[in-house]
């Protein structure tokens, strides 16, 4: 072995130690110490809503949510699933064991090398009704640790940015009735997207990783109207056109350091009926936790403190945790799916 590919092993034991992160090249058989940074909504979060008394916006705090996370011994982490979410997989990518810590609980002058989440459940582009910090909010909560010094440039040399944006704007979508507006709406979405992804690499992000449009009419929130036997085509139709605009914002293939990351294939290769080609999931558009009230939420309680919910038996064989995010298994599979990909754009090594 050469002295330069012991002296970065060493090194590299040096640094997981320090809570950074190390994963092999797959092409020089050198190190790659990536550092992470997470932006977008509740497919991203991992803990950044505040913990209050339980209600929609904080039902991420409290049972059953995390029941089947065992990497935290079963509890409610404020992540919107039962177990980990995308950014925990993509920091498993990058040699961690979940997503970087939170902004939110972040020391005062320190950015830790394994990087920082500041996804916000329930964010978009634009204000939404859960007055939670938009994307170029969160851009910009970033730009300032680096003014203010507190997050070291250095940090940048190997960094990557995953931006998850999943459709919380598209929401107002169902008080437009023109077509032209529709289109012009998710035009003005994906700019923005385009934006804050230019803006970070202004900032000399050096690898940025943008989520597609998951397929928004396979959720159980539009699929409940059919029974979850089919999905809504009016929402995936939405989504296509959001992918088809952001595709061409971002410049393609052109653009070397972005790719999209391709969440409506996968998804759809698990939840559409028309497009499904494995049955690894029983319960494709179903979801596991569901509110007695057709306007509930998973997590719910009445006004005697009384579950207003119910969970499956089974989440394994879910592929849909409540009415828009994946179960942990949901969640693997996808990125079972993309992992490859990823890794490719990262130059990581497969093994």
């Amino acid at each position: 072995m050469k002295l330069s590919a012991i002296l970065s092993a060493a090194v590299c034991v040096l640094v997981v130690v320090l809570n950074a992160s190390c994963v092999e090249s797959r092409t020089s058989g050198m190190f790659h110490w990536y550092t992470l940074f997470v932006f977008g909504d509740s497919f991203a979060d991992s803990g950044n809503l505040p913990k209050d008394k339980p209600s929609d916006a904080t039902r991420t705090w409290y049972s059953p949510y995390g029941s089947s996370d065992s990497l935290h011994y079963g509890r409610a982490t404020g992540r919107f699933s039962n177990g980990l979410v995308e950014s925990d997989f993509i920091g498993k990518f990058l040699g961690r064991f979940e997503a970087p810590p939170t902004y939110v609980k972040r020391p005062k002058n320190y950015v830790e090398m394994a990087g920082m989440n500041l996804a916000f459940g329930g964010a978009g582009v634009f204000e939404v009704p859960h007055k939670v910090p938009t994307l170029g909010k969160q851009v910009g909560y970033f730009k300032k640790l680096i003014k203010d010094g507190i997050l070291n440039p250095r940090m940048l040399r190997e960094s990557v940015a995953l931006v998850a944006i999943s459709g919380n704007d598209y929401a107002r979508l169902a008080k437009m009735t023109g077509t032209t507006e529709m289109i012009e709406f998710v035009g003005n979405v994906t700019t923005e997207i385009a934006k804050q992804v230019k803006i970070l690499q202004s900032l000399k992000v050096t690898k940025i990783l943008v989520n597609t449009m998951h397929p928004l009419g396979c959720t159980p929130w539009l699929a409940r109207p059919q029974n979850y036997t089919a999905c809504d085509a009016r929402g995936n139709m939405g989504a296509s056109l959001h992918n088809g605009n952001l595709k061409k914002k971002l410049g393609g293939k052109k653009n070397k350091n972005v790719m999209l990351v391709d969440l409506n294939a996968a998804f759809n290769s698990f939840v559409n009926p028309s497009d499904s080609v494995t049955d690894q999931f029983e319960h494709k558009l179903e979801p596991c936790c569901e509110s007695s009230d057709p306007n509930g939420y998973c997590g719910q309680v009445d006004e005697n403190g009384d579950e207003a919910y119910s969970v499956c038996d089974d989440p394994d064989s879910y592929f849909y945790w409540d009415d828009v995010h994946p179960t942990q298994a949901g969640w693997k599979a996808v990125m079972d799916k993309l992992e490859g990909p990823i890794k490719d754009f990262l130059d990581i090594s497969h093994n």
